[in-house]
């Protein structure tokens, strides 16, 4: 990713998953906090799994809603894939109502 170095300056590690980490970073010309999943390659050993991060791809492409993390850019070398996402400031929603136990119907229609 060595290109992508100027572009970009990794800040810290926000999660871990089966295929790789999701960073926190930022976007050097615009001062903007980004989040870029990495996905190790080699971890991919099901057909199956690169299908589902495939379509992870073409869906969030097409995808554009305020509750939904925009994809700005996808990297792929022949080690990783990058995605280069929005960043969520607070979190992911699903821990939000995990930790609150339930959402009240008001609240919930903010999000669905």
């Amino acid at each position: 990713m060595s290109e992508q170095n100027k572009k970009y300056v990794i800040l810290r590690t926000l999660g871990k998953g089966s295929f790789g980490k999701v960073k926190e970073a930022m976007h050097v010309m615009s001062g903007e906090k980004i989040a870029i999943k990495i996905l190790e390659k080699a971890r991919i050993k099901k057909e199956d799994d690169l299908v589902r991060i495939r379509r992870e791809i073409s869906i969030l492409c097409k995808v554009h809603h305020p509750n939904i993390i925009k994809l700005y850019e996808i990297i792929e070398t022949n080690k990783y894939f990058f995605f280069v996402m929005e960043y969520a400031q607070q979190g992911e929603l699903s821990t939000y109502i995990e930790n609150k136990d339930k959402l009240s119907e008001k609240e919930s229609c903010k999000y669905f």
